[in-house]
This record gives structure tokens, sequence and C-alpha cells, in this order.
């Protein structure tokens, strides 16, 4: 049982100027559209169906992640060609998979997956915090962010732990999803998270191997309180959980994992 203080948490200060296309293309020379993988081209040019609240913004958010993992950021390729090729291979499957995961028809339906839930001792609860979240954040993550809060209903319980990284379900699925929990290290989204399941007395646990949980919370006694306090708060929030779940996803060959440290 985890318990977990009465709190209200205030997000990070705001900045000083809102994010927008002309300053993430400033002292940049990035990529040309033509150059990600075709999704984002499709993306661009609205022959896909997606949610994202800025496209426009989203393909350049692309075009400077792909710009940065090749050999336009010297402070990455100073190591010599192995290196360079990693990069450049990891980000273009990187925006290759995100790109598809955009798309609205990658969401999960809610009302489906109830039916379809495998546990039967708190589907409801999970469900009800995921569309909470989604409520806030809606399309400006991707799907699989939803789908990996989701997961525990695919489970026994939605309090048994899993080690995605050595779970025979997972595999499909666990880049995208240690790409997720890895990037809640971007605090005010965490606490976003947490607050929305704390209102069904729950809690969000991660650790080696990609071990991930739900606790129960102590009924009554826990719960996370959290708001962006301003909009522009919000949308750096968000930018930069993207940009580290791009990062995380780009990374994962790279990982060290020992099944005996899943706890």
């Amino acid at each position: 049982m985890v318990s977990i203080l009465n709190s209200t948490v205030a997000s990070a200060g705001t900045v000083s100027e809102p994010l927008s296309i002309s300053a993430l293309l400033t002292d940049a020379d990035v990529v040309s559209l033509e150059e990600l993988p075709p999704i984002w081209q499709r993306i661009a040019n609205r022959e896909v169906a997606v949610g994202h609240p800025e496209p426009d913004f989203l393909v350049v958010l692309a075009r400077l992640f792909l710009t940065k993992a090749t050999d336009r950021s010297p402070e990455v390729f100073q190591e010599g060609f192995d290196f360079q090729s990693f990069y450049r291979q990891g980000a273009m499957s990187t925006l290759e998979f995100f790109g598809q995961d955009f798309r609205t028809t990658a969401y999960p339906d809610f009302n489906q997956v109830v039916q379809t839930a495998r546990a039967t001792d708190g589907t409801e609860r999970v469900v009800a915090f995921v569309r909470d979240v989604f409520s806030q954040l809606g399309y400006a993550l991707p799907a699989c962010f939803y789908w990996m809060l989701l997961c525990p209903i695919e489970r026994a319980s939605i309090h048994e732990a899993r080690p995605m990284f050595f779970d025979p379900q997972m595999q499909g699925v666990k880049r995208a999803y240690d790409a997720c929990l890895h990037s809640l290290n971007v605090t005010a989204v965490q606490m976003l998270v947490q607050s929305c399941a704390s209102r069904q007395g729950l809690l969000i646990q991660h650790g080696c191997g990609c071990d991930h949980s739900l606790a129960q919370l102590i009924p009554g006694s826990a719960e996370v309180t959290f708001a962006f306090e301003s909009e522009l708060g919000r949308r750096k929030a968000i930018t930069a959980y993207l940009w580290r779940c791009w990062n995380e996803y780009l990374l994962f060959p790279l990982g060290v994992h020992a099944k005996s440290l899943a706890l």
C-alpha cells in the first residue's frame, strides 16, 4: 500500500516567450520536410487525420529532431561514423513510429477497452483516470502514451507488476511504452498523470527493467492535486515531454537490462 499526503503542487515558472514555429527555427539550419519519413509529409499536407491541435508546429518539431540527430548537431557527432549512423537510423525509425502514432485512428476507444479488458479488479478506475488525462492533454501527446497508461487492464490484476522489457506479452510495445514512462521525468506531465490517477485511488510506479504497475492508495487519505498555472506552461511541458519521448525511443537499443533487477 502506498500513501501520499494531500498536497497541491505548483507547476514550474513560465517562460518569457511562447513556443512558436519561428522560435524553433531560430539559429537552426533544419532539414527539409522531404527528408522526413513520408508520413510527416502527409501530415503536413493534411492527407491523414491527426488530432494534434498544431500539426504545423509538430512537423517543424520533427524536422528539428532529425536535424539534431544528424551531423547538423556537432555536440552529438564527435564520436565517429558508427555513432552518426546509429543516430540517423534511430531518428528516422523514431519519427516513422510517432508520425503513425499521431493518427487519430491509433488512439484508444475508451468504451471498447472496457469491454475487452482482462483485469477484473478495477478496469473502470483505470479507464476513468486515463480518460481524465486525455481530457486535459488530448491529441497533443501520441497514442502510445494513453495505451501505456491503460496497459494494466490487460493483466490479471491492475496491481500486477510487469517488467515490460522481459514480458512476452509486451514485446511489440515495450520500446514505445518505455519511452513514455521515462519521459515522465518531465515533472509537470507526471504530476498531472498522478493527480488524475490519485482521484481513482491509484499511483503509477516504474522501476528497473521497465517494471511497471499501479499501486493502491489508501482510500480517503491520498490525493495529488496539480494544475498548469498557464497555457504557456502547459504547452512547454507537452513539448518537453514529446521531445524527451522521442529521445528515449531513439536510445532504447542502447539500454542494458537485467531480469534479476526487475523487482
